[in-house]
């Protein structure tokens, strides 16, 4: 199925079929297609698809936990997305990176976004007893997705992407709490 957008430059296209088979690709860990999404900056429109899709399963997933605002979750989700890519980014070329570290934030933006494709199955999570197990194993999942699209968007080192996404991590919970106390929401950050 192909819908059509305006991009910046003009009429493009965007095919939802290729939205699912490199999300597929990037959920298996292809390598080739995290290299491919740092390199298109057409799959931005995408990767930001499958943020949206990902924030609408999840709010399926917690119906049972009374969550409500589908609309002001998917905004949060997006925003969380964008501050998340900023803060690997930092991190990346400021404590983890080498002179080797190349990238930019619209690269890590593509390919962290298709990284939080396995959170589309978080709709599981409202099945009862075994709800909470399935979203614990996308979480991993997802973190393992997570550091081969930080690889392959920024040109580092296995071990170096590791420590950039723990890194990451410590830094997006601060900020996550920080944001939270001042704005009364929580924000969901996918790293």
């Amino acid at each position: 199925m192909r819908a059509k957008y305006s991009g910046g430059r003009g009429m493009d296209q965007i095919s939802l079929d290729r939205i699912v088979q490199r999300a597929i690709h990037v959920s298996t860990l292809k390598t080739r297609t995290y290299s491919e999404i740092a390199r298109d900056p057409n799959a931005l429109v995408e990767a930001a698809i499958v943020v949206v899709a990902v924030a609408i399963s999840t709010g399926i997933g917690a119906v049972n936990y009374g969550a409500g605002g589908s609309v002001s979750g998917i905004i949060l989700s997006l925003l969380g997305w964008v501050i998340s890519s900023a803060i690997i980014y930092a991190v990346a070329t400021r404590v983890t990176g080498t002179p080797t570290t190349s990238g930019s934030v619209e690269s890590l933006l593509r390919t962290l976004g298709y990284a939080s494709a396995p959170n589309v199955l978080s709709f599981l999570g409202f099945i009862w007893i075994f709800g909470g197990l399935i979203l614990f194993l996308l979480s991993i999942w997802t973190l393992v997705t997570t550091v081969f699209a930080i690889r392959a968007a920024l040109n580092m080192s296995l071990t170096r992407s590791i420590l950039t996404g723990f890194l990451a991590l410590l830094a997006a919970a601060i900020v996550r709490i920080l944001l939270s106390w001042i704005l009364g929401v929580d924000i969901y950050f996918p790293i």
